[in-house]
């Protein structure tokens, strides 16, 4: 499936478009990190833990059944993202982070900014859940926010 994103100027809403129709939403909280998204009926709020926010939990739209974790290493810009059970690494494919996938060696998710400056970019995934489209989504907005934060 070929999805196309595009973000708010702040960074703090993706929305998901299938060709010219929109397919999904992520809107991450400005103040405190946590977010909800949908993309095709697959609905998940993510909530950020510890105080260096080194862990996030990703949970069902209500907030009451765990789905899985993501846990980040910020030194490498990498993720551990696992979902029902399964990992899933998130890495850069460059330093210029215009790249990035979710994967774990039998499927992916590829997603690829369109241009330096341009907050908007393409997805492509033909096996794995929805749930980590936005899960993939919602790692790169974080490392986004801590180096604007860093800078």
């Amino acid at each position: 499936m070929s999805l196309s994103w595009q973000s708010s100027l702040a960074g703090n809403e993706y929305r998901i478009f299938r060709g010219k129709l929109i397919a999904g939403i992520l809107k991450i909280s400005f103040w405190k990190g946590d977010a909800y998204g949908e993309l095709n009926g697959h609905m998940l709020r993510f909530m950020p833990k510890g105080f260096w926010r080194n862990s996030t939990q990703i949970l069902d739209i209500e907030g009451v059944r765990a789905l899985g974790t993501i846990t980040y290493n910020h030194w490498n810009s990498t993720a551990e993202i696992i979902y029902e059970g399964t990992s899933y690494l998130f890495r850069y494919k460059s330093w210029w982070k215009q790249q990035w996938h979710v994967t774990n060696n039998e499927a992916v998710v590829d997603y690829k900014r369109t241009g330096f400056w341009k907050s908007e970019g393409t997805i492509e995934n033909e096996e794995l859940s929805p749930a980590l489209v936005l899960a993939g989504l919602f790692v790169h907005c974080h490392f986004a926010r801590l180096a604007a934060a860093a800078a």
